[in-house]
């Protein structure tokens, strides 16, 4: 019986179909019949992490087009511009929806540089890095044979948790430092003033 690998070599893109099947449309259908809506501005911005960790750890036979980056052909772009705008839908949902609970305009700009230096820079560049360099130092450090890239997924995974945690904790920092400040009030008509915008 063919393995699993095998099977993923012989059909191209099986990884990325399986991911977008899975990931993009069945568990946000399941969140939305679930009445979940809420958790979506938090679910499609780690897309683009999960998405970063299996591309990075999968090299070089798994996952190729799922997120490239530089994108090198059209099934990678196409997937990775997906990724990117649902991550992005993520990411305003949760700002506009924080400056319009909280009533703080600072709050929501605030959140949303947070979460998007997260969410883009650091998983986009600093995840595929930490993963690359554990790979180097556990395989020149230790003589225990890994299966696979299993070793590869583990410290990505576990690099998401620490990004999770990060951006909590700042997040937790922030808020805590706006409204010690006292500057929750009415930020948000002052601010459309400001642009003329009401």
């Amino acid at each position: 019986m063919a393995s699993f690998m095998d099977i993923c070599l012989r059909i191209p893109n099986l990884g990325t179909i399986l991911f977008l099947i899975v990931f993009v449309v069945a568990i946000p259908v399941y969140l939305y019949t679930q009445n979940s809506v809420d958790t979506f501005k938090f679910y499609l911005p780690f897309l683009v992490m999960l998405a970063v960790t299996l591309t990075e750890a999968g090299k070089p036979h798994s996952f190729n087009n799922l997120y490239p980056l530089p994108a090198k052909n059209l099934p990678g772009f196409l997937s990775t511009s997906m990724i990117n705008g649902l991550a992005v839908v993520g990411l305003l949902m949760q700002c506009v929806g924080a400056a319009l609970y909280y009533n703080s305009l600072e709050l929501g700009v605030l959140l949303g540089v947070v979460t998007f230096a997260i969410t883009f820079p650091f998983a986009q560049q600093v995840l595929p890095f930490f993963i690359r360099e554990g790979d180097k130092v556990l395989k020149e450090n230790t003589n225990f044979i890994f299966p696979g890239n299993w070793h590869r997924y583990f410290l990505g995974f576990a690099f998401i948790l620490f990004l999770l945690g990060l951006e909590y904790v700042l997040i937790a920092g922030i808020s805590q430092q706006v409204f010690s400040t006292g500057k929750s009030n009415n930020n948000i008509g002052k601010s459309l003033n400001m642009f003329n915008l009401n």
